[in-house]
């Protein structure tokens, strides 16, 4: 998965083609981080399920991590996400292109057994509510 460097340039293709953005709240040291990665969205990604409906990347929380925001100034990720009531790990957001959620944010690792349904539902809602 990769990271989100800059909120400005996903947010406009977010808008642009008028899908959603799936962000993972990521930090290096977070285990159940790697498997949510790992286990979860790598499975998503290589289907070819999400292509051209929604918009994936990664944000780290960790110190010295920075992101261009919607203004195009540099600010730190932490900042960036405090906005958003976000500083757990792993977190996944279902936002469109002005930050808003379109669905309940998703806080750690729950019940691994039914993650991945608890996941495709979360992107569906947002997909689903992006487009009404």
């Amino acid at each position: 998965m990769e990271k989100i460097h800059s909120w400005k340039a996903v947010s406009a293709h977010s808008q642009e083609n008028n899908i959603p953005v799936v962000v993972m709240v990521d930090q290096e040291d977070c285990p159940y981080c790697r498997r949510v990665e790992g286990e979860f969205f790598a499975a998503l990604l290589a289907s070819g399920e999400l292509e051209d409906k929604v918009v994936v990347g990664k944000i780290s929380i960790d110190a010295g991590e920075t992101i261009v925001d919607q203004m195009g100034d540099s600010v730190s990720t932490r900042d960036f996400l405090a906005e958003l009531n976000t500083n757990f790990t792993p977190t996944i957001l279902f936002l469109d292109s002005k930050k808003n959620e379109l669905a309940e944010k998703m806080i750690g690792l729950m019940t691994p057994d039914y993650y991945s349904f608890y996941l495709e539902q979360a992107i569906q809602k947002a997909i689903d509510k992006l487009r009404s």
